[in-house]
């Protein structure tokens, strides 16, 4: 596949020019709510729809589940776990109007529900613990990120802040903080972009970035923006509205992200110390060298 891309890129596509329809396609359009068909009886505006076009079939409906295999289904969905014993007896006996909403409040705020819904946006991300190919080196403190997404998802981050601190996490003004520790939750967000894997001791290393740069341009167009933008890299999209140098742009961003690890204090308090001995330090060298400048000229002088 690398030769193939290799290759792809060198050859020669004439300008293509988007047809003026292409901006009305339902994928482009803003979201607005729709019209909620008018049907007999319904539940829930989901259950309007279906029975909307349920209707001309003759079909109804599939009768209400019962609550023995309602709790399962939901426990399974939200949890990705089977409810105990204990767990669906409780749900069962209780008769009270509220139950159904009862039950999916409890399940969204289980740690499990955060632990399990991680792991389809590890998959978005491409995540992994090792770097692949021949010798497959252990990516230093990848949990870190994993950790971080799944208390993201427990606590109800905000989308637009998930993706920010995704995008950006270390250039945010007010980082959130961890609930226990009070460490910065925001920057680690920013651990996606060290994930990836990684060729050893690669003959063409100009190349090499190329790919990784590449890499992760198609992981974040495809996480974040529901589509690719990867064919970009070789010729103007045929259909969407993306043209190789806006690919081209992007990559220029990208390129300039620098996967290396930091100094990273769990604790403000540390961190601070670490500033005032950091200072205090470097107030110590700039004296030395002007006591040493100041000595320098004395032996000179003498010299003389």
């Amino acid at each position: 596949m690398k030769a193939i891309s290799f290759v792809a890129c060198f050859c020669v596509f004439a300008p293509f020019a988007f047809p003026e329809t292409n901006g009305k396609h339902w994928a482009w359009q803003p979201l607005e709510p729709p019209t909620i068909p008018k049907v007999k009886k319904h539940t829930h505006p989901v259950d309007a729809f279906i029975l909307h076009r349920l209707g001309p079939t003759g079909l109804n409906l599939a009768p209400e589940a019962p609550r023995r295999t309602l709790i399962r289904r939901l426990t399974f969905n939200l949890t990705g776990l089977p409810p105990t014993p204990k767990e669906t007896e409780t749900f069962l006996l209780d008769a009270s109007p509220g139950a159904y909403e009862k039950l999916v409040d409890r399940l969204l705020s289980s740690p499990a529900y955060g632990e399990h819904w991680a792991q389809h946006w590890l998959d978005l991300v491409r995540y992994g613990e090792s770097r692949g190919h021949e010798f497959d080196y252990v990516i230093p403190n990848a949990y870190e990120y994993r950790d971080y997404l799944t208390r993201a998802l427990n606590a109800d981050v905000p989308y637009d802040r998930f993706l920010t601190e995704h995008i950006a996490g270390d250039l945010v003004e007010e980082p959130r903080l961890h609930p226990a520790e009070g460490y910065d939750e925001s920057v680690l967000g920013t651990g996606f972009w060290y994930l990836g894997d990684e060729v050893h001791s690669p003959v063409d290393i100009q190349g090499d970035e190329s790919d990784r740069v590449a890499n992760q341009i198609e992981v974040f167009s495809k996480t974040f923006l529901a589509m690719t933008v990867s064919c970009a890299r070789c010729h103007d999209h045929k259909f969407d509205p993306i043209t190789q140098a806006e690919y081209y742009d992007l990559q220029s961003v990208f390129a300039g992200i620098e996967r290396a690890e930091r100094e990273y204090d769990a604790d403000p308090a540390v961190g601070a110390l670490r500033a005032a001995l950091v200072g205090e330090r470097d107030a110590l060298q700039d004296s030395l060298r002007e006591a040493k400048e100041l000595l320098d000229q004395m032996v000179e002088r003498d010299a003389r």
